[in-house]
């Protein structure tokens, strides 16, 4: 009986205000600007921080003004972070200052510049726009439509008004979402914020562990659940890229890879990892439009619909069928926070069946929640639950995943999970970065020698190196015959685990203060 996985594998500023960008220059003749050096030092700038509720950084589109009490309006340029705008060249006096954001209420405050040469900084508090019967001017159903064929990536015509089959997936419920018509979507910059976010996503892939619930479904033909089927395990992540740049995705389940571990013997793998498609080594495989600001639940989002070009080959998602690999063509919605740029959740089905392996449904939705780890103060959105329903040689099924207990993936963390099979994991238990040096020799008669890995293992901090085709190690596990671990630190500086065939070794040398890797 041939197994089916679902693969989901790695390939691989935000606009505020208007275009007010340039820095406001002196007007005098040449002359004079020699005759007076010190002319501009009568001058200071005003930075504008935006911020939300939370503290965190406002990364949406907003508009920021700065108005003298008279005069002309200012002139301003992103500051060093997407959240800030600064004003340069600009007298000293009262200023009015007017920040508006989709989503946002509007605020007006002063600020005062009283000396020449003085640095302001004026942090501005972007408060969520209440729920109005004004913002629910126009009804549309949450549909997945279908989108023309396009060599290129034209404006998406409007969708046609079917209903959801997001509906159909047993346990989901079926949305109806006001879009406010008269609220202009800037979907380039709401695009390339986002794709920042995801960026920063994927960064933070390899720093995390979780407790992932797995509760599987059979669906028999009235449509009734049969079930469930439990499964609990110890979640982790690994992604590094290969020799062309493109990433790769690893997870790991009880340290293990092994597809059986899932219920019916079928594999849903890197579902999380779906919000890859706004990525900016992604994106241009979509066509992307921005539908307007809806409210769901007394909140607030960007309504994005995005369908794979067809000419462009599928790099998110495939099926593994009989040692086969078949690419998926996705389409759906995703529903971004204004304020966060983040992907709050996202929806997505086939945009057309894959015949080949008889897959005539398959509907995905994805919700991603802001984790904030206490040890760090650092805020990383991850997958909370991905729930999956599909249908393939008449049979149906519905998945949930669930997820919780993040933790960083750190060294209190490494030594109380198992070493993923097939890695060496170092962790460094000093308050110092660690040079290493790994070295792994293949078994004889094979055409190539020796691989050797350079890398650093921060303070306090925890690196897995992967064995096996195009990951960081390219060789096959049972292709390892020996490995040498070479580090600056002390004896007991590192703790290595390795997960690899018994007959293999591994040695692990501290080097002397004149010969450090």
């Amino acid at each position: 009986m041939r197994r089916a996985y679902l693969l989901v594998p790695f390939a691989a500023y935000l606009l505020i205000g208007p275009a007010r960008s340039s820095r406001t220059a002196a007007q005098e003749p040449a002359a004079s600007a020699l005759a007076e050096p010190t002319k501009k030092a009568e001058t200071g700038s005003l930075k504008v921080c935006l911020r939300l509720e939370d503290e965190t950084a406002f990364s949406g589109v907003a508009d920021v003004r700065v108005i003298p009490d008279e005069g002309y309006e200012v002139v301003g340029e992103p500051g060093d972070t997407p959240s800030d705008v600064v004003f340069y060249g600009i007298a000293t006096g009262k200023y009015h200052v007017e920040v508006s954001a989709p989503g946002f209420l509007t605020v007006r405050l002063s600020a005062i510049l009283e000396t020449s040469n003085q640095q302001k900084t004026v942090f501005v508090v972007m408060k969520p726009r209440p729920a109005t019967k004004a913002s629910a001017l126009l009804v549309k159903p949450l549909e997945l439509p279908t989108i023309p064929e396009a060599k290129t990536s034209p404006k998406l015509e409007a969708p046609p008004k079917t209903e959801t089959e997001m509906g159909k997936m047993p346990g989901a419920k079926e949305k109806v979402l006001p879009v406010d018509e008269h609220v202009a979507c800037p979907t380039e910059q709401v695009l390339k914020a986002t794709g920042e976010n995801v960026r920063e996503f994927v960064n933070s892939m390899e720093k995390f562990t979780a407790t992932e619930l797995v509760e599987h479904y059979a669906i028999d033909k009235s449509g009734e659940r049969k079930g469930p089927d439990k499964r609990k395990f110890e979640y982790v992540v690994v992604v590094g890229r290969d020799r062309t740049g493109a990433f790769w995705l690893e997870e790991y389940r009880n340290g293990s890879t092994d597809h059986e571990q899932f219920p019916a013997h079928l594999a849903t793998l890197g579902l999380p990892a779906i919000v890859l498609l706004f990525h900016p080594d992604f994106a241009a495989d979509f066509n992307f439009q921005c539908e307007g600001l809806v409210r769901d639940e007394g909140r607030e989002y960007w309504q994005v619909r995005f369908e794979q070009r067809k000419d462009r080959p599928p790099r998110i998602e495939s099926y593994r069928v009989g040692g086969m690999s078949f690419p998926v063509y996705l389409r759906g919605r995703a529903w971004i926070d204004p304020g966060k740029a983040q992907v709050v959740w996202l929806e997505s089905e086939l945009a057309e069946p894959i015949p080949q392996i008889e897959l005539t449904e398959q509907h995905q939705k994805i919700e991603y929640t802001g984790v904030k780890f206490a040890s760090t103060g650092q805020e990383i959105w991850l997958p909370q639950t991905a729930e999956v329903y599909a249908e393939r040689r008449g049979k149906k099924y519905y998945r949930k995943h669930s997820f919780g207990d993040f933790r960083l993936f750190n060294v209190d963390t490494a030594q109380n999970l198992k070493t993923p099979n097939g890695s060496y994991s170092i962790s460094n238990l000093t308050d110092g970065d660690v040079t290493c040096e790994l070295i792994v020799t293949p078994v004889e008669g094979l055409a190539v020698g020796p691989i050797t890995l350079r890398f650093v293992v921060p303070a306090r901090g925890s690196v897995v190196k992967t064995v096996g085709p195009r990951k960081d190690v390219n060789l096959a596990v049972e292709a390892v015959r020996s490995a040498k671990f070479v580090h600056s630190g002390g004896t007991g500086a590192v703790k290595v685990d390795a997960d690899l065939p018994r007959e293999t070794t591994l040695d692990v040398i501290p080097a002397g203060p004149q010969d450090k890797p």
